[in-house]
């Protein structure tokens, strides 16, 4: 037993349990940065649904160029912002790792989606299916909010050869040469 400073016994706490592993961070931490909300990429995918409805989205593993700079146009034009092309090529990589992601977790046994949350029976299966691919995490609390219109943008054209490889969204600033758009400055870019 330990003293305190008039010389009393106090009894030793027990040392408080260590926290289990911590849980994925929400799912906008795998969607979304800080220059590329959820607002961007509601409009986003809402104009490569468009798209694919009036039948001009096919979006094989090159993305189609009259789409994707409709969808560019739309985008720039809601947020009076002239984003440059790579970044809109390096979101739709992302749209698509989403797409594949979710569909692998769908089809694997053991998971129930109800269109809100995934369900899973078993912590075993969900960590196997993080050991296959880290992006599984976003969706560990929630499902994918654009299933239906990812599943229209990509579904025909799905990946022969395996999984996509997770997209590094930082890059879009640093592969553009460290700007997102021309003639803009990044004091009126708001988070």
């Amino acid at each position: 037993m330990a003293a305190n400073e008039h010389n009393i016994p106090v009894p030793a706490l027990p040392a408080p349990p260590l926290p289990a592993v911590p849980p994925p961070p929400p799912q906008c931490h795998y969607f979304y940065n800080a220059r590329w909300t959820k607002r961007h990429d509601n409009d986003f995918v809402q104009a490569l649904y468009y798209q694919a409805m009036q039948g001009h989205c096919q979006m094989s593993r090159t993305p189609n160029m009259h789409s994707l700079n409709h969808a560019r146009r739309v985008v720039n034009a809601c947020f009076n912002f002239n984003f440059k092309y790579i970044v809109f090529k390096r979101r739709l990589e992302r749209l698509r790792l989403r797409f594949t992601t979710f569909k692998s977790i769908l089809e694997a046994p053991g998971v129930v989606w109800d269109r809100h949350q995934i369900v899973l029976f078993e912590e075993d299966r969900w960590n196997e299916l993080v050991e296959g691919n880290a992006f599984v995490n976003a969706y560990h609390f929630a499902g994918e909010p654009d299933w239906n219109e990812l599943s229209a943008i990509f579904s025909a054209d799905e990946p022969e050869e395996g999984p996509i490889d997770p997209v590094d969204i930082s890059r879009d600033e640093a592969e553009s040469g460290g700007e997102i758009a021309e003639g803009t400055d990044e004091s009126t870019i708001s988070d």
